[in-house]
């Protein structure tokens, strides 16, 4: 009896603790400088809708950085900034 109240009690513990790292709020990149790779360099994205658009894709559309030397990806899609083509789903 005693063995099945602490496997329990341990997958309660696991369980909740995996709750609650699922739940966490996630980091949002979107809110810093925007940049976008071309050529082997980075460079400043502009603000999203007014200077580019992320199309649909599944390449890094923009990347972010922290210390101005390792760059993350931030947000999917193709980077656009004149003449896209956004696909609309037909009616």
């Amino acid at each position: 009896m005693k063995k099945i109240k602490w496997t329990l009690m341990s997958a309660a513990v696991i369980l909740g603790i995996g709750g609650a790292f699922a739940t966490r709020p996630h980091f949002d990149c979107s809110n810093l400088t925007q940049y976008y790779y071309s050529g082997g360099v980075y460079f400043t994205a502009g603000v999203e809708g007014v200077n580019y658009i992320c199309t649909s894709g599944s390449i890094t559309c923009t990347y972010y950085t922290t210390d101005g030397v390792t760059f993350f990806p931030c947000q999917a899609g193709l980077y656009c900034t004149s003449n896209c083509f956004v696909r609309s789903k037909a009616h």
